[in-house]
């Protein structure tokens, strides 16, 4: 930390302002005046929300032009697991990991009340529980928060938050919370402002697992069969039962990933396989096997079905993938300073009774993990996608 300079006083030695000094106080005041279109084209170039932060800190003119509501595109950020952590209840703060400027941050919560963060991969928003009873939506970046109706299962405890979840823009409009009940299997979801009756639960089933929200779909894979259902948001029907992937092997559901891409253009299926038997112990015996929905436009019309396609690249994307079967596909600007198409990922490593994190990077091209960065052991499997804006904007 910077320590504040001790102020003296030199009146008596100070000296004469030169023209070199006039010449740099004429220079801050032009920084100021910059075009806000150049602004613009500085701005969308940074890859980590802090740097937006202190970009729209500098002075009014910056703020004014860089806009909450025209970011750049920005990368998920890791959450820290603060149930791990003894005393987190009495923090007044989260933190988080970037990626791209290898920084933590902390954010503080508004007043004393304890505050925990429910797993999952979240945009924007993220499910939280305040004070253990009450389950909300929030915003840790600028404190927004919206009450979320009472759990949509039974054996949910009104103390605790079960499952995973996930939070999706609906399609520009709002947003769409989903939750997997992690002891029910059941998946649900709920869209502020719009669902008054409360949660809709899909499916009585209980071997559902990865879901995924895209182009008014919900797609889920079923743990008995590995089968994707395609069910449609509006009237809960299933729509169309997606096959297996052809010739893939499925050790665990855990490893079998829906992943949508945040511009809504396809769906991918990741797979995670150990390279030698069952489980990987170490980060590099891993490798992906990655499908993309091929929806013919045949299949409308009682055609050729829906079915995974194998791809050996994502082009210009990058996977970013939970412990819990979901995650992002986004496309980052080249100041981001991230490895396209590739897959990052967490592994957890147990020695000696102690858990070792790592972010890793599984390269598509080369076909292997190219590169481990450990994690503090309170980081978990959380993805979070920052944003400055509220709800209503």
């Amino acid at each position: 930390m910077v320590e504040p300079m001790e102020a003296t006083d030199d009146s008596d030695n100070m000296a004469e302002v030169t023209e070199e000094e006039e010449e740099v106080d004429r220079g801050d005041v032009l920084w100021s005046q910059l075009l806000p279109e150049l602004l613009r084209l500085i701005y969308r170039k940074l890859p980590d929300t802090g740097d937006f932060v202190r970009f729209r800190a500098v002075c009014t003119a910056w703020r004014d032009a860089a806009l909450v509501s025209d970011p750049p595109p920005q990368l998920p950020w890791i959450v820290q697991h603060g149930h791990r952590t003894q005393g987190v209840l009495a923090r007044p703060r989260l933190r988080f990991y970037s990626h791209s400027s290898a920084r933590t941050y902390h954010v503080g919560v508004e007043g004393r009340r304890s505050l925990l963060l429910a797993p999952g991969a979240f945009q924007g928003h993220a499910v939280a529980t305040v004070d253990l009873a009450t389950t909300i939506l929030y915003n840790p970046f600028t404190g927004e928060r919206r009450a979320l109706p009472p759990a949509p299962y039974l054996k949910w405890s009104k103390h605790e938050v079960r499952g995973v979840f996930t939070v999706v823009p609906d399609d520009g409009a709002g947003c769409v919370v989903v939750n997997t009940c992690t002891r029910t299997r059941h998946f649900a979801y709920f869209r502020p402002g719009v669902d008054d009756a409360g949660w809709s639960v899909f499916d009585r089933r209980k071997n559902l697992c990865a879901n995924a929200y895209h182009g008014g779909r919900f797609y889920a894979n079923d743990t008995a069969t590995m089968e994707t259902l395609a069910i449609n948001a509006a009237t809960r029907a299933v729509e169309a039962v997606v096959q297996r992937p052809l010739g893939e092997k499925f050790h665990s559901a855990r490893g079998d990933y829906l992943v949508g891409s945040t511009h809504g253009r396809k769906l991918l299926r990741a797979v995670k396989q150990p390279r030698c038997g069952t489980q990987a112990a170490a980060d590099t015996d891993v490798y992906f096997n990655v499908y993309q929905l091929d929806v013919p436009a045949a299949a409308a019309a009682g055609g050729k079905q829906a079915a995974w396609t194998k791809v050996d690249t994502i082009g210009d994307a990058v996977l970013f993938i939970d412990d819990y079967g979901q995650g992002f596909s986004m496309e980052p600007n080249d100041a981001a300073g991230l490895r396209r198409d590739c897959v990052y990922f967490m592994h957890v490593k147990w020695t000696w009774g102690w858990q070792y994190r790592f972010l890793c990077r599984y390269s598509m091209e080369d076909g292997r993990v190219d590169k481990a960065v450990p994690l503090g052991e309170t980081f978990g499997e959380t993805w979070i996608l920052p944003s400055l804006r509220y709800s209503d904007e």
